[in-house]
């Protein structure tokens, strides 16, 4: 599940500060996230963290207002590639590395907001966990069910090969979640429980916002 890039830092060295990025979204470790960037001061955020660890504190805001009250847990995305577009705009692709807790947010910089983080109940963010196939095919099933209730059309060869982390990275971002249940998500203790929640909130959501068949190629 976890990226084993030798470009990012051991878990013991990641910093104190991060910039923080409000988003109705949310990255989980080892997930991926487009963004397409163009406002002043996240195009200086970018060039900030680039000189730096190409670390972002992703975070959901409470209500669908970036500048509202943001939740205390995030996860820190890191920059794997980027694209200058010749509107101005930035597409990039940020990789799930950690989760954090915000300790203190701190004045803001380049008119971006910055905060004080804590990894410590995050450790297990770079370990690789086992999930039983018993626990995967409960989830996949659950997932059938729901992709035939609203009678889309899945390409689950493709799926089925996917790791099962994969697969719930990629559902995150295209599935009608709302903001809490992608956030109560993001804060599953281990993978095992984010299906298990998963599962119960199947039961809940509308059809997907896009094709299904996005679910299997949402990360190459």
């Amino acid at each position: 599940m976890k990226p084993r890039s030798p470009f990012i830092q051991p878990f013991e060295k990641l910093p104190k500060e991060l910039p923080i990025y409000p988003l109705e979204n949310a990255l989980l470790p080892g997930g991926e996230l487009p963004l397409t960037i163009d406002e002043p001061h996240y195009l200086a955020m970018f060039l900030d963290v680039l000189k730096t660890d190409q670390l972002i504190g992703m975070v959901q805001p409470r209500e669908n207002d970036p500048d509202s009250d943001i939740y205390q847990t995030g996860c820190a995305g890191r920059i794997r590639q980027y694209r200058e577009r010749k509107d101005g705009k930035l597409n990039i692709m940020l990789t799930g590395i950690c989760r954090y807790k915000i300790i203190e947010e701190l004045p803001m910089e380049k008119g971006y907001r910055r905060a004080m983080v804590d990894w410590s109940d995050f450790r297990q963010d770079y370990d690789t966990e086992e999930v039983s196939a018993e626990r995967i095919g409960f989830f996949m099933a659950s997932l059938r069910t729901y992709f035939d209730r609203h009678t889309m059309q899945v390409d689950w060869k493709v799926l089925d090969e996917l790791p099962i982390e994969q697969v719930v990275n990629n559902l995150v971002l295209i599935l009608n979640l709302n903001i809490p249940s992608k956030q109560r998500l993001l804060e599953a203790p281990a993978v095992v429980d984010r299906l298990e929640l998963f599962a119960e909130l199947l039961e809940e959501i509308p059809a997907p916002i896009v094709a299904a068949e996005q679910a299997g190629n949402r990360v190459n």
